[in-house]
């Protein structure tokens, strides 16, 4: 009724205002897509054998015995041991030489920088003291990461270090070179340290060895193959330092071991005996260790 009243000038204002239509396309798409649709694929005619159902009555061809005839070993659930058996005679599993070995892989479980700078900044980690990095008893206690049997440790990625802007002190197993980059680049330090199986589960878990009245066992050096790894600076690791008679990681040894005991063993010259050793630090004794004290005397006579 509105545009019934309206004059000759209104009604042109109004069919200016209406839009105009797009320009038709050069390549219009299909309104069709015919038999290339992806609801008419079909996989060719015997590309999917239908699976036979046994068991199924005599006239299905498979019935009453299933095809696997009568009672036997064969005839059985679970049977997999047509390999192991020929009939009475030696079986092929152990008539055809075996050849070659299989070496156990040490894994690592991944952690990237933009997790731990992540896990710092909202407050999921704690964060230990000034001076002491961060480890992974300490991801351990925090609920972030959990280890499975036969997992060596972390290793240290450099997923996100462009935006590392925390300093972070990090004590893995194994890192990156990317990752080693990034951390010292925001003012941080990383460690590359070793543990063995047992002492790590001793370092994550001390209350199992508690709870049974065991003892925790020691931190043990690298294997040879590994120790060269760990003596690199290039590659951070603890034994970069090391000089013969110290101690490794006297922190991390229980309190039962003494290790006042260990520095003179260590210190002890090549070419002596403990026994003679012992006998003069006793300042003489029996058998050998007199005649070790003789000998020291008529030298200094």
């Amino acid at each position: 009724p509105a545009l019934g009243r309206a004059g000759p000038s209104s009604l042109r204002s109004l069919s200016s205002a209406v839009p105009l239509a797009p320009p038709p396309l050069a390549h219009a798409p299909p309104t069709e897509l015919g038999p290339l649709a992806l609801n008419r694929i079909r996989d060719n005619y015997g590309a999917r054998l239908k699976k036979t159902r046994v068991g199924r009555g005599v006239g299905s061809g498979r019935g009453r015995k299933s095809g696997r005839g009568m009672k036997g070993m064969a005839a059985r659930a679970g049977n997999k041991g047509f390999l192991l058996q020929s009939g009475g005679q030696t079986s092929d599993v152990k008539r055809i030489p075996k050849r070659g070995f299989y070496r156990l892989k040490r894994e690592y479980l991944g952690v990237n920088l933009q997790d731990l700078q992540s896990w710092v900044l909202s407050g999921r980690l704690d964060r230990p003291a000034a001076d002491a990095p961060i480890t992974v008893k300490t991801l351990f206690d925090n609920r972030l990461i959990t280890l499975r049997a036969g997992v060596s440790g972390i290793k240290l990625l450099g997923r996100g270090g462009g935006q590392l802007q925390v300093p972070l002190h990090v004590e893995a197993q194994q890192l990156s070179a990317p990752a080693i980059q990034a951390v010292e680049a925001a003012g941080g330090s990383v460690t590359a340290v070793y543990y063995s199986p047992l002492a790590l589960r001793g370092l994550l878990k001390p209350e199992a060895f508690e709870r049974k009245g065991r003892l925790r066992p020691r931190p043990a050096l690298p294997p040879p193959k590994l120790m060269l790894k760990y003596m690199e600076a290039e590659r951070r690791g603890y034994l970069a330092d090391l000089k013969p008679g110290d101690v490794v990681r006297p922190h991390e040894h229980p309190p039962h071991v003494d290790l006042s005991a260990r520095n003179p063993r260590s210190a002890l010259p090549l070419g002596r005996r403990r026994s003679d050793w012992e006998a003069e630090r006793s300042g003489g004794g029996s058998g050998g260790g007199g005649g070790g004290g003789g000998k020291k005397s008529a030298a200094s006579g």
